[in-house]
């Protein structure tokens, strides 16, 4: 399958979710609530030739991203988000990159990277990656895929009244089912589309963990802390290793 049939494949079950949840086409906002959709998933340009299909499953956005414009990302939105050569992540997508550079490092001869990053493991994974930047594949984040468990966010969330950015907004606020049954069909519906051969989530969540069962019949599947978990030292390296690693 190629990289614009699997996107077609997915825009269609999208639009079927879109009329089930009553999503508005242009803005994302739930008819009668004041929780909008955030975006369609990313899909890396090289993943559907990717020799391992790689495909993570975080848990919610935590902001409202395109508030300002009143609507949510767009597939090229997505694709947009890792411009070659920029390796300076926050914690989560740190963590997405060096789980990807550890997964696929033998099947796609990245093991010297892997090496290199290694040389780094006393700092966060974040601080590594920035450290050696040079030294890693620049395109990596071409080769996976990702999507949201939770797809939807309040309306202006991480901003103030003014429009300004909030920089402080944990919690699991949106970390909630509007439609838990359909939510949850499209996800699996979502996740079979992409057809992949590993799958990690990020971030635990007890509602999921009977479908994350069933995948387990069909995908070799990755259950982990979220990458930022600092108190779970799931933002450094040895956690790639040593519980990541332990599941594959």
């Amino acid at each position: 399958m190629t990289f614009t049939e699997l996107k077609n494949n997915i825009s269609l079950l999208y639009r079927d979710f879109f009329e089930d949840m009553k999503i508005d086409s242009k803005t994302g906002i739930v008819m009668g609530t004041n929780l909008r959709f955030t975006g369609f998933p990313y899909i890396g340009s090289n993943y559907a030739t990717a020799p391992i299909k790689l495909l993570f499953v975080p848990l919610d956005t935590g902001k409202d991203e395109c508030f300002k414009n009143n609507t949510y990302h767009s597939f090229k939105d997505r694709e947009d988000i890792f411009p070659t050569g920029m390796l300076d992540f926050n914690p989560h997508i740190a963590g997405m990159y060096a789980t990807a550079l550890y997964i696929l490092r033998e099947k796609m001869g990245y093991e010297a990277a892997w090496d290199i990053l290694w040389s780094y493991r006393n700092y966060t994974t974040a601080k590594a990656i920035k450290m050696c930047a040079d030294s890693l594949p620049q395109d990596l984040m071409s080769y996976i895929a990702y999507e949201n468990r939770f797809r939807f966010v309040t309306v202006g969330r991480g901003f103030d009244e003014e429009g300004n950015e909030i920089r402080e907004r944990g919690g699991n606020k949106d970390r909630r089912w509007i439609n838990p049954q359909r939510e949850s069909e499209m996800l699996l519906s979502e996740i079979d589309a992409f057809s992949p051969d590993i799958i990690v989530f990020q971030g635990k969540d007890g509602l999921w963990n009977c479908n994350i069962n069933k995948l387990k019949n069909k995908y070799k599947v990755v259950v982990a802390y979220h990458p930022s978990c600092w108190q779970r030292k799931a933002d450094r390296l040895q956690y790639v290793v040593e519980h990541i690693g332990s599941q594959l």
